[in-house]
């Protein structure tokens, strides 16, 4: 069996199954051009390892690839179309984890302030697009993919609910929005009508100047200059710099925080928090909470109180 066939025959395999598979499929069809056009039994060993490879340093999507072949030769052993997997027997250390970055209060503002560098005569809405964006990301802790899919149908404005459809794991949900949050999309949603409507009512809510999807790929190049703007880095060490979706990171860790220090009970909390942000359980919510100082601080206070002598007058 030709490898190309193979592959879109696990691909379609997948699909039945009610699974989305895109960003595995791109992965796999990537890896089928670079292997060409020969049968399955064929690959070599040392050609898959310099797909996976890729060059430079080993970094975190190594391993990514390594699953997703993985998973196809599983399928393909188990329906004897090969005999044995190509895959290398060994994965190479990997880099320590990305840390996500928790912006402070102030470099919110300043991100905020810096969307008016991305003033253009061809997209006056730019701006107001990427300040609205962060705005949300911040106020909800929605993911990039789950605002950037968000229609004009699915905001709710008078209600102050969104209601996401694209979110991980094939979950709808609906997202209460504040009152300042709300008014910020009152705003933003009456300039984003002045421009193309393709679908009516269920048009991107966040557009290109010609009323398209924005592409996730452009938030992140424009995202980056608005970072700059703010200058708002790492050290100069550092492996990546602080990105789009750390706002979400900042987001849980923020409203921690608050809880701590309006004395609410954070674990009873937590579950719910995790419901807001559409995890499939706490653990997903627990690995957003970097430990910052700040937060960190706020622990201390409360096991403080909780650990100080009762003090009993007589």
């Amino acid at each position: 069996m030709r490898l190309h066939d193979l592959a879109e025959a696990y691909i379609d395999y997948e699909h039945a199954l009610g699974l989305r598979f895109r960003s595995d499929a791109k992965e796999l069809r990537s890896y089928c051009r670079a292997m060409g056009d020969i049968a399955t039994e064929e690959v070599k060993p040392e050609a898959v390892l310099a797909f996976i490879a890729g060059r430079g340093p080993v970094t975190a999507r190594w391993v990514q690839k390594y699953r997703i072949l993985g998973r196809f030769y599983r399928y393909a052993i188990g329906r004897g179309f090969v005999s044995t997997s190509p895959l290398p027997n060994q994965i190479p250390k990997l880099p320590p984890p990305l840390i996500p970055y928790i912006y402070s209060v102030d470099e919110l503002q300043r991100l905020l302030t810096a969307t008016n560098s991305l003033q253009t005569p061809q997209s006056p809405l730019q701006p107001a697009t990427m300040y609205t964006l962060l705005l949300l990301l911040y106020g909800t802790g929605m993911r990039i993919g789950e605002a950037l899919s968000l229609t004009i149908q699915d905001a709710d404005l008078q209600s102050r609910v969104l209601t996401v459809r694209n979110a991980k794991f094939f979950k709808m949900r609906l997202v209460p929005v504040g009152p300042r949050l709300g008014l910020a999309l009152d705003d933003y949603v009456l300039r984003r009508r002045r421009l193309p409507l393709p679908a009516g009512e269920a048009s991107t809510f966040f557009a290109t100047h010609r009323g398209h999807r924005l592409q996730y790929t452009w938030i992140g190049q424009q995202f980056r200059r608005v970072r700059k703007a703010a200058n708002i880095s790492r050290e100069s060490s550092a492996r990546y710099q602080p990105r789009i979706h750390d706002i979400r990171h900042t987001a849980a860790v923020h409203r921690i925080i608050a809880w701590y220090r309006a004395g609410a009970d954070v674990q009873r909390l937590l579950p719910q928090l995790a419901t807001y942000l559409g995890h499939v359980d706490i653990g997903s919510t627990q690995q957003y909470l970097s430990i910052t100082a700040e937060l960190l601080h706020e622990a201390s206070l409360r096991f403080e109180r909780y650990a100080q002598p009762e003090v009993r007058h007589a």
